[in-house]
């Protein structure tokens, strides 16, 4: 189909079928994340730290695009818990680095092993043609710049 064949009733469905796609791939690590006092947002730290492990402060601003000041009190709950290791660059003592605890590793692999499951299902049940819908996802992705 030609996109410019995409009728406004189709985009809607579409979009529609996104937001119940994330709201259903988010439900189970936000309910276990409430009964540890976290939120979506810790997850995500816990995803991107786990995936670019050892990366500074700065570099998790960059990769996550967010700003510094939305993952400050995130981040200091995640560490004052356990789940996050902050220390010093050895080069560059004004730098932080990030890594997962063992809690940490734990949790982020539970979490995410629920999403992992869902898309691996997903794929199955629609003949697994991943790589063409993480091409959409990362055309809409680009839209964020950097």
């Amino acid at each position: 189909m030609m996109t410019e064949s995409l009728s406004p009733e189709d985009l809607d469905a579409t979009l529609e079928t996104l937001h119940f796609a994330f709201r259903g791939l988010v439900a189970e690590p936000d309910a276990i994340l409430k009964t540890y006092g976290l939120s979506r947002i810790h997850h995500r730290l816990l995803f991107f730290i786990n995936r670019y492990n050892d990366l500074s402060v700065n570099e998790l601003v960059e990769t996550m695009r967010l700003t510094k000041q939305a993952i400050h009190k995130p981040l200091k709950t995640l560490a004052e818990q356990g789940y996050v290791d902050v220390r010093r660059d050895d080069n560059d003592k004004r730098i932080k680095r990030l890594s997962l605890t063992e809690q940490g590793k734990a949790l982020q692999a539970h979490l995410t092993g629920i999403q992992h499951q869902l898309l691996r299902e997903s794929f199955a049940e629609t003949g697994d043609d991943h790589e063409g819908w993480r091409r959409v996802m990362e055309a809409m992705a680009r839209r964020l710049g950097g």
